[in-house]
């Protein structure tokens, strides 16, 4: 479970391991101050690791497959991701990306297409708990967020 705050945002998400955590369900809200925006609802699946194939010494790749929502907008995106620690230091600090695309064919309502764009550096301070920042960018046919977040998360 993660806490993200930006200038006009503020998400809550969480994730949790289904099948032998290879297979993880995930679920993004993403409250948003301005007041021409609405708010933005996430939930899916991602597959990484071994079970794609696709798991090196210390990287992580995953694909994504979610629904998102706003108040006039839904898409169903499919998308990659790579986690990994950053090697030779020796605090426990990561780097995580994700991006993903929903052309017009997997948009609805009065959206043509769909992006996400989430790249985050992290630490570890404790096993369970992880301070980050990051950027993400989230576009239904326009610009729907763009912003610099800062967060704090907890592994149960």
């Amino acid at each position: 479970m993660n806490l993200q705050i930006s200038n006009s945002t503020v998400a809550i998400g969480a994730e949790s391991g289904i099948i032998d955590n290879n297979i993880k369900a995930r679920a993004q809200f993403i409250y948003n101050d301005n007041s021409n925006k609405h708010n933005f609802f996430s939930a899916g699946v991602k597959a990484e690791g071994n079970l794609i194939g696709m798991e090196y010494q210390n990287i992580k790749f995953s694909v994504i497959i979610d629904a998102v929502h706003t108040k006039n907008n839904t898409a169903i995106p499919v998308g990659i991701g790579i986690f990994t620690y950053l090697p030779n230091v020796s605090l426990p600090i990561y780097v995580k990306a994700e991006g993903e695309y929903a052309p017009k064919i997997l948009s609805f309502d009065e959206a043509d297409r769909f992006s996400r764009i989430d790249a985050q550096i992290g630490y570890f301070p404790i096993d369970n708990a992880q301070i980050f920042l990051g950027y993400r960018d989230i576009s239904f046919n326009q610009n729907y967020n763009s912003s610099i977040y800062g967060g704090i998360g907890y592994n149960f």
